[in-house]
């Protein structure tokens, strides 16, 4: 494969050797930078920090990886260099999943989640995208075409394998054999392609042990847990012991729905939605972020015959909620992305419940004037708008511009304290005073009662003013989100 040979079988099989590097090296680095974002995000969230850390390391290093490529793939140490570089891809890509979460887990906690995710992504992804951009290049460097058409060729090569390692990843290993297996599947084709590669025989077969090493490393996922599951939206984790059952979703420390055995209190914020149906002027109910169905659970408890209808993205969380937390079939469920319902919907509710979180961070699109005012536009006559906002470390840093933003298409809103770092923000349809809602409240069924108090402890006006309005043009809730769970 060195220097120009002129004989017209060799140059076939080094076409198709070259070809088989390029595009192995596009798939599993595509493979890498997808499941490296959902190896990172219990730590540090899908927001647009965590993807523009992940994309921009990954281009950085693949910047220095063309570099190098391109000085070595005119040498006497083009064919070594491949070698290396295709080694090193199946390298990272088998000890990733054992090394990268406590690396990742030693970022966070040194870290706060901005600079963190940088680090973290450097420390999971920037070998690999070095190694595996060097290959472009040099195969360049070694084909039998010259100049322009070799690297346009090589280079539209490794992008088809870049196409195909993302699609599969995205739609095939995270959800269907879980984040480790993926990484040992981006190992596979870079180990096939040194078998092409001259001397490379051993390298494939040094390779070609590292693959089940990365595979191994999914058989502790889960362990600990009643239930484990990878789906294309979320980590799913359930567990249980004699007294409850708790849902969590991507994070372990975050808990999406509690149910305890006994049938009492939680403790947790959604306690409080039994009381909301008396802000509102009847008992249709929409709950935007239906999880493990805590909040329909509560409503229901207190208010027999309530029509709910609850909203969530991912069909498996329903699954685990009918099976797991006993969602009751009377509730209705709309399998689809929130915003969406209720941009489209024609139903009206009389209280909308939104509790929409990623990853424990707000969709930004679930979080601004235009969303609330789709919102508004299925709030009924006399109903209200209730949202779960989790800002345990600093309140003012989300609590006020979602009020602003709300206050830009509710005439009134209010928020009370849930406790353990988590306030409800009530926005009604028509001008509401305080003393209307607290009116309400007080009528409350006896089920419900113990919620209305907790609520009427805090109950305010929230201070709009000097707090600024979120749009789908202009937000900072990313920043604003990791300002308010993590105070840095």
């Amino acid at each position: 494969m060195s220097g120009r040979d002129p004989s017209p079988a060799r140059p076939s099989l080094r076409s198709f050797a070259l070809a088989a590097a390029a595009f192995s090296a596009g798939w599993s680095l595509m493979m890498m930078e997808i499941l490296g974002g959902r190896l990172m995000a219990p730590h540090f969230g899908y927001s647009v920090y965590q993807w523009g850390a992940v994309i921009g390391v990954v281009m950085t290093f693949m910047a220095a990886g063309y570099w190098t490529g391109g000085q070595l793939g005119d040498g006497p140490k083009a064919v070594p260099a491949l070698r290396a570089a295709l080694l090193a891809g199946v390298a990272a890509a088998a000890l990733t999943p054992w090394l990268g979460k406590p690396m990742l887990a030693d970022a966070a906690g040194r870290f706060n989640a901005v600079e963190g995710s940088v680090v973290g992504a450097a420390l999971i992804l920037g070998l690999p995208s070095f190694a595996l951009a060097m290959v472009s290049p040099i195969c360049a460097g070694l084909s039998s075409l010259t100049g322009a058409a070799a690297a346009g060729r090589i280079y539209a090569v490794g992008t088809l394998g870049s196409i195909g390692g993302t699609f599969f990843a995205s739609f095939y290993a995270i959800p269907q054999v879980g984040v480790s297996a993926g990484y040992a599947l981006a190992a596979v084709l870079p180990a096939l392609a040194c078998l092409f590669v001259p001397g490379g025989k051993r390298v494939a077969a040094a390779a070609a042990l590292a693959v089940p090493l990365a595979w191994a490393a999914g058989h502790g996922e889960g362990q600990g847990f009643a239930l484990y599951r990878e789906t294309p939206h979320n980590t799913i984790m359930v567990q249980e012991d004699a007294e409850q059952i708790r849902l969590h979703l991507n994070v372990a420390w975050a808990t999406q729905s509690r149910l305890r055995k006994d049938g009492g209190p939680t403790g947790l914020y959604y306690d409080l939605f039994a009381a909301v149906p008396a802000l509102g002027n009847g008992t249709r109910v929409l709950v935007l972020g239906l999880a493990g169905g805590a909040a329909a659970k509560e409503i229901l408890d207190s208010w027999p015959g309530a029509d709910i209808l609850g909203v969530e993205l991912d069909p498996a969380v329903v699954e685990v909620a009918r099976e797991r937390f006993g969602l009751r079939p009377e509730v209705r469920v709309a399998v689809e992305d929130a915003r969406r319902h209720v941009e489209r919907s024609p139903e009206q509710h009389d209280v909308v419940i939104v509790d929409l979180y990623s990853t424990a961070l707000i969709p930004f699109f679930t979080a601004t004037r235009e969303f609330f005012a789709a919102v508004e536009r299925r709030v009924a006559p006399g109903g209200v708008l209730v949202m779960n906002v989790a800002s345990s470390m600093d309140r003012d840093a989300l609590v006020g511009p979602l009020a602003a933003t709300q206050g830009a298409v509710f005439p009134s809103v209010y928020v009370a304290d849930a406790g353990r770092g988590n306030y409800l923000l009530i926005a009604t349809k028509e001008a509401r005073t305080l003393e209307d809602l607290s009116v309400r409240l007080r009528a409350a069924p006896p089920g419900a009662a113990y919620a209305a108090s907790r609520i009427l402890e805090t109950l305010a006006p929230a201070e709009l003013a000097g707090h600024p309005v979120l749009t789908d043009d202009r937000s900072d809730i990313d920043q604003r989100s990791l300002t308010a769970l993590y105070g840095r």
